[in-house]
């Protein structure tokens, strides 16, 4: 149900979370959804994924783990999935190309308002927003994002944020060691390492069956190591990580530059977590594996995408879950979060200066319709006045619209 109902963001999906878990069934404790919740915010991947998966490992053990995440993702993947086929279906049909046009605009106002919801977080101090000028000229001369990223992570940890136990883009925490836990403390370690291992054995056995298998028409291999990295880099939120994967499945040739909108007005407006953009350019890449279309090719991709950007959750969440307890705010952790958030914030704004090129000069002077329906859906969405599926919806009948009035 959460997981079909999940729109918002991780903070929507998270204060759903906490209905369900807390409120309403009463299967976790305030003290303890704050500590698991801590735990995943500094954990990279999409927190409210992990935390609907150490849910489901407090009621049913890892079998109710693994159920609990999968069963989260699943709304959103399939439906994001019958989305990409349809635009890749529907590329030749106007009217089809034309709603996803008509989204652009309201796209660059997402990922303005991310911009600023993230900024807004972690630039507190002027240490950050040093970093975050650095990382924007870094990205803009051209350096990979995620060099910029583990520089920006190095120099935040060594600079004195004087707010950062409340700044950055997260709550860091770090693991403490109760030495009275004794044996059993052992026994948890031993524990979390063989789930860690089964893990990491399941990675291993997954990827050679789609490289044996020359999944998605060849370019399995290349889809699983990409979303792969994808997660394990998204240390501050899926947005963090989500500009370099679309600029590098560009460059791949798997996404034309203008299917940026795309791809990011459907993880937008579908339940579930924003990384299921990957399932959308793991389903075009398979789907242009040759000459003609291929429908098989383009659900291969989009399984093999989402199904190894989740999996490094599952291993990291279901070997640490027995140590939430121990959970303690951090200290040169939470500075090198701080870093990390600057880097994003700089990241989100170098994107969102791109597809407002794009949208407001699609030929290169300004439009001004999509100018005027950004503008329309920001204030839509800062007074409340429409959720980010209706702005999209909205936006996507308006390109309709244009396109049967220019076909006139």
């Amino acid at each position: 149900m959460i997981g079909g109902l999940g729109f918002g963001g991780p903070a929507g999906q998270v204060a759903l979370l906490h209905r369900e878990l807390v409120e309403r069934r009463r299967w976790l404790g305030e003290e303890e959804f704050l500590a698991a919740m801590r735990l995943c915010m500094l954990l990279p991947g999409p927190e409210a994924q992990q935390l609907a998966t150490y849910a489901g490992w407090r009621r049913g053990g890892i079998p109710g783990g693994l159920l609990a995440g999968t069963l989260f993702v699943l709304p959103g993947a399939a439906l994001v999935t019958a989305l990409a086929w349809a635009h890749a279906a529907g590329e030749s049909l106007p009217l089809v190309a034309a709603a996803f046009a008509g989204t652009r605009p309201a796209v660059v106002a997402l990922v303005a308002l991310a911009a600023w919801r993230i900024g807004r977080k972690s630039l507190t101090s002027p240490g950050a927003l040093a970093i975050a000028a650095a990382a924007l000229a870094a990205l803009a001369g051209g350096l990979p994002f995620p060099l910029v990223v583990v520089v920006a992570g190095a120099v935040g940890a060594a600079m004195p944020f004087p707010d950062y136990a409340r700044g950055g883009l997260h709550a860091a925490a770090t693991l403490a060691a109760d030495s009275s836990d004794g044996i059993r403390g052992t026994s948890t370690v031993r524990q979390a390492v063989m789930i860690a291992a089964a893990a990491i054995g399941v990675w291993c056995a997954a990827y050679a069956v789609v490289w044996l298998a020359q999944a998605a028409g060849g370019r399995g291999r290349d889809i699983a190591t990409l979303f792969t990295e994808t997660t394990l880099m998204s240390l501050g939120g899926a947005y963090a990580v989500v500009p370099w994967a679309l600029e590098e499945s560009v460059t791949r040739g798997w996404l034309e530059p203008d299917e940026r909108f795309d791809a990011l007005a459907m993880g937008e407006a579908t339940p579930g977590p924003l990384i299921l953009v990957v399932t959308f350019i793991g389903f075009l890449a398979g789907w242009r594996t040759g000459p003609g279309q291929s429908l098989s090719g383009g659900l291969e991709g989009a399984a093999i995408a989402t199904l190894f950007a989740f999996i490094p959750s599952f291993a990291m969440v279901l070997p640490l879950a027995p140590f939430v307890s121990r959970i303690r705010p951090g200290s040169w952790l939470a500075r090198a979060m701080t870093g990390i958030g600057a880097a994003v914030v700089a990241a989100i704004l170098l994107l969102a200066f791109g597809l407002a090129r794009a949208a407001w000069l699609p030929e290169g002077v300004p439009a001004a319709l999509p100018i005027i329906v950004t503008i329309v859906s920001g204030i839509a969405l800062v007074r409340g006045w429409a959720s980010t599926p209706l702005v999209v919806i909205a936006a996507a009948v308006i390109g309709m619209v244009v396109h049967l009035l220019g076909a006139r």
